[in-house]
């Protein structure tokens, strides 16, 4: 009882989340010797959270810097496929498999040997997209949908030349002329529209907000000149004054983001593969996902073993308060937390599990 009761008063005492968008307010800058600033990046580039001697690594140098060594990369790439292959809703039973060969899409992005555009071309030509989106009119919407953002229950004419396609027989679709499945993506892919969509979808993941559409559409004519160039987008994307402004405000984890965080928070390094999947199917079947992740955030720190956080003895109130305040949630506590966490630590005789605890099933920490 004296332990729930003292985390039930921490709970009621941690921060709430922000509300309102900061988005319009004046000049924002970027600071790496921001912690929150550097989570926020990995979140946004790898999908998890930076290690302790990444954090302490990124601190010393500019945003700049920072950038360039986490667009491009190899987990950059990673964590773009898994959110594509979420976006077309390839998971579970419908996940492509791996090649023979081992060569996956993110390998063949990192060192250049497929391009952004292909790749999105490639996944939507997979066997693993056909049996996700099983006959002539689910896979011909979808395509047209995902692909360029057509609502083909407007233009039936389209829809319909496309079905003709898909089952074999000659048709044209934008003055372009096929007939097989193939030819649908591929027809679909060489429209101007793709790349302004792929611009578009991708910035809101990264930035959290539509962007421009003057910007869209320049953004969109370079990744057709110069597909490899996604990576020097979203470097740009990431360092601008909009990406700072956006900071300014709390965005929502997505469930990868939270799940992946969470393990390198308490662990010091992402789940495997199975685990993240497990996890991501069941906060994916609830409507509000907020319970479960806090129970899954209970588990794992009453599993994660020897580490964080220490042991009580001889662990001092306030600097352990501000380490779990900077550790977790990217931020110093405000004295009246300091405080309160402090005192209530102090006299309730608690481990600084609980602290952990209080704060990784809090609100906030579900945004960043």
């Amino acid at each position: 009882m004296r332990t729930a009761g003292l985390l039930l008063a921490l709970l009621t005492l941690a921060p709430t989340v922000p509300a309102g968008d900061a988005s319009d307010g004046g000049e924002a800058v970027l600071d790496t010797a921001v912690p929150r600033h550097v989570r926020a990046l990995y979140l946004d580039t790898l999908g998890r959270t930076p290690t302790a001697d990444e954090l302490e690594l990124a601190s010393l140098g500019r945003t700049s810097v920072l950038l360039r060594s986490l667009c491009g990369s190899e987990e950059f790439w990673e964590q773009w496929y898994e959110e594509e292959l979420y976006y077309f809703l390839l998971v579970d039973n419908f996940r492509p498999e791996d090649p023979p060969d081992g060569e996956r899409l993110p390998q063949r992005l990192r060192r250049g040997d497929l391009q952004l555009l292909d790749a999105v071309r490639t996944i939507a030509s997979s066997s693993a997209f056909n049996r996700a989106n099983p006959g002539n009119d689910t896979f011909v919407s979808v395509v047209f949908e995902q692909l360029l953002g057509v609502t083909v229950q407007s233009q039936p004419a389209i829809l319909e030349a496309g079905k003709r396609m898909y089952d074999g027989n000659r048709a044209s679709l934008w003055g372009m002329e096929g007939r097989s499945q193939a030819d649908v993506v591929r027809i679909a892919c060489s429209q101007e529209d793709f790349a302004l969509r792929i611009v578009e979808r991708q910035y809101r993941r990264f930035v959290g907000r539509d962007p421009p559409r003057r910007d869209a559409a320049g953004w969109a004519d370079r990744l057709r000149d110069d597909p490899a160039g996604f990576p020097d987008l979203v470097r740009e994307w990431l360092g601008s004054e909009a990406y700072a402004r956006r900071l300014l405000s709390l965005r929502p984890k997505s469930d990868r983001q939270f799940i992946r965080g969470l393990y390198v928070d308490l662990t010091g390094g992402p789940p495997d593969q199975e685990t993240m999947q497990r996890h991501r199917t069941a906060l994916a079947a609830v409507a509000d996902s907020g319970p479960l992740r806090s129970v899954i955030a209970r588990v794992l720190l009453g599993a994660a073993g020897p580490g964080y956080p220490p042991r009580r003895d001889p662990v001092d109130a306030r600097p352990l308060v501000r380490d779990v305040f900077l550790r977790f949630l990217g931020r110093d506590p405000v004295p009246e937390e300091l405080e309160a966490f402090a005192t209530l630590y102090e006299q309730c005789d608690c481990e600084p599990e609980l602290l952990v605890r209080a704060v990784t099933t809090h609100q906030e920490y579900q945004y960043y």
